[in-house]
């Protein structure tokens, strides 16, 4: 006998959950790993009305200090759990998930880092909000379907520019694609020809400011102390250009975080490291059903590959530099951006089985009227 949960109880569970992960930070997870950002936001220290608007680290230690004086230390993180909680709620309700599907997602959305760090007082809960809402707009258009809600959606941008500005590239460029499909109409090779366009373009202006890039990466390592327990020497750039020739493992490495050898020095990067590969493995094992369904058709959804190649991998490119000289820097920053790459991965792949289980109940009709 299955036990059917209704989607409102699941996502009664998942609210849930993230208060539970609230109270967890603060009162365990503070005693392993540093949570000094929200604690200092908490505490007035970046209160700042009058500038508020003009630095992610006063909007927020403006808003933070200013919940703690109304609802005190502890439940001042209560509104950053109901913001984050929205923005995803946001993203996946746009979505036509089964309660078998919605439930898997919902697990995804529920790893203990993404829990912790997008449920207290931080950048990363309010990163979850205007990524999940921007997501969701991003979804209404490719889905065809009226865009509303553009008071929300301005927030969400100005707040995209504000925290996360280097973030906008990835997404312009999905947009700019979307919105060429759409105007030129184009088919298969058409929307391909256009890819190979976006990779053509995007080289082209990693060589045209391929100088000031190589002198951000080599401010960098000024950042991250060495004095830290987790911070790793910068053997990454070293040489003029490394940032661009050590790309590709420094993008695997901020994504995943701590190496394997590190995961056993280290419990909470142990953790981190299971958590990293499990995420891995969904994402393989995902795209190798893909990858089925595609042979098994002999149809390839190029268009469905480009919207999440775009984003993702110029994401994971402007995210690396903040994350691959410290594992504990590269799980927090990630936070950022998880929610928005798994949904989107989470909704190409349920659109794409979709279409393809359609497909086969109209061929089985027609064989059989046959």
């Amino acid at each position: 006998m299955k036990i059917k949960i209704k989607p409102k109880r699941l996502w009664l569970c998942f609210f849930i959950s993230k208060f539970i992960y609230m109270f967890f930070a603060i009162f365990v997870y503070s005693q392993f790993t540093p949570l000094s950002d929200t604690f200092t936001y908490l505490s007035g220290e970046l209160y700042s009305p009058q500038e508020m608007f003009s630095m992610s680290t006063l909007f927020i230690g403006t808003i933070a200090h200013s919940f703690t004086l109304i609802l005190g230390p502890t439940l001042a993180n209560a509104p950053f759990v109901i913001l984050s909680f929205y923005g995803i709620y946001y993203a996946v309700s746009r979505i036509d998930l089964t309660n078998k599907q919605l439930t898997i997602l919902l697990i995804l959305l529920s790893f203990p880092n993404f829990g912790i760090y997008s449920s207290i007082a931080s950048k990363e809960a309010i990163a979850v909000f205007f990524m999940g809402v921007i997501l969701g707009f991003i979804i209404d258009i490719i889905k065809n379907r009226p865009v509303g809600n553009y008071l929300l959606i301005i927030i969400a941008f100005y707040l995209c520019i504000l925290f996360k500005i280097h973030y906008m590239i990835g997404i312009s460029a999905l947009l700019i694609y979307l919105f060429l499909s759409r105007i030129l109409k184009l088919d298969g090779y058409g929307k391909l020809f256009l890819l190979l366009l976006f990779f053509i373009v995007s080289f082209g202006l990693l060589y045209i400011f391929r100088y000031e890039i190589n002198g951000l990466s080599f401010n960098m390592p000024k950042y991250f102390s060495l004095k830290s327990n987790s911070t790793r020497e910068n053997t990454f750039w070293i040489n003029d250009f490394d940032v661009f020739k050590n790309a590709l493992y420094g993008m695997y490495l901020a994504f995943v975080g701590p190496t394997f050898t590190e995961a056993t020095q280290k419990v909470t990067h142990l953790f981190a490291w299971i958590e990293s590969t499990i995420i891995l493995s969904t994402f393989a094992v995902g795209s190798l059903k893909l990858y089925l369904v595609a042979t098994k058709t002999h149809k390839f959804n190029i268009y469905y590959l480009s919207i999440f190649l775009i984003p993702t991998l110029w994401i994971l490119f402007v995210h690396y530099p903040y994350g691959v000289l410290n594992p504990g820097s590269a799980i927090r920053y990630r936070e950022n951006f998880y929610g928005f790459l798994v949904i989107l991965f989470y909704f190409l792949y349920t659109e794409t089985l979709n279409q393809y289980y359609q497909n086969i109940k109209i061929k089985n009709k027609i064989q059989d009227k046959q």
